[in-house]
């Protein structure tokens, strides 16, 4: 192919030989001559290529919209009490589903993650959508557990509960970093076959989970395995005797 930038100089070389050429030669030599525009050049890949899609659920890609019908966070909320108002530790946050929702029931949320990559994406998420630290802060966990004694109301965590190194010791940490009545709250899989979820092997039922919170020092326990389609939710922290209670007594 002639490059497009001989172009004029064909022009200026073929242009007077067109009144001496038969009608048949012209046309023959205008089809050359269309031959050496320049074609149209590809866009550049930089500015032709979608974004890439990120590799953790974001609302972004919908996938939290799909996950919403069993996560069922509207639901979740309804079953523990006094989240409005309450500042509530987000244990192991991962992708911050949870954070944002408790955000979204009037929670102000310490977000606890291990993975650097996931503690940015979070921080991002929440200064698009204009939510402040105040609201919703974000740690990440080097060791233990990242909470100073006494600073949350409540712990909330939706991490596969088996897969949680040293657990007992792990869980009478964070306890200590909880006013009283020092709420945990503990949201996994049913063990059974569900259409989403962890391998049945890396599953554990409520009982269970009920009677290492007695190891772990509650004294006050409980569990609704119905309430969300597909996992169960515990709910263990300290008994307090209610005052009106205590008037009735002999």
């Amino acid at each position: 192919m002639i490059p497009a930038r001989s172009l004029p100089l064909l022009l200026r070389v073929f242009t007077p030989l067109m009144n001496h050429l038969t009608a048949a030669g012209s046309a023959a030599l205008l089809l050359v001559l269309a031959a050496c525009r320049p074609t149209a050049q590809p866009a550049d890949a930089s500015t032709n290529v979608s974004a890439a899609q990120p590799s953790t659920p974001t609302a972004d890609n919908g996938q939290w919209a799909q996950e919403a019908a069993w996560r069922q966070p509207a639901v979740l909320w309804t079953l523990i009490p006094n989240v409005a108002g309450a500042r509530v530790a987000n244990l192991f946050a991962g992708d911050g589903y949870y954070a944002f929702e408790l955000v979204k029931a009037g929670a102000r949320v310490i977000a606890l993650e291990h993975d650097a990559g996931l503690v940015e994406q979070i921080k991002q998420r929440a200064k698009a959508q204009g939510i402040s630290p105040d609201v919703l802060e974000v740690r990440l966990v080097e060791q233990g557990t990242g909470l100073t004694p006494g600073e949350a109301d409540m712990a909330f965590c939706a991490r596969s509960y088996v897969t949680i190194p040293d657990r007992i010791n792990y869980f009478r940490q964070v306890r200590s970093a909880l006013k009283t009545p020092a709420p945990l709250i503990l949201v996994d899989f049913v063990p059974a076959e569900t259409p989403v979820g962890p391998p049945i092997q890396d599953r554990i039922s409520d009982q269970a989970v009920m009677d290492e919170m007695e190891l772990v020092g509650c004294t006050d326990i409980g569990a609704y395995g119905k309430k969300l389609p597909y996992q169960w939710v515990v709910i263990a922290m300290d008994f307090v005797a209610d005052p009106n209670e205590a008037e009735l007594l002999p």
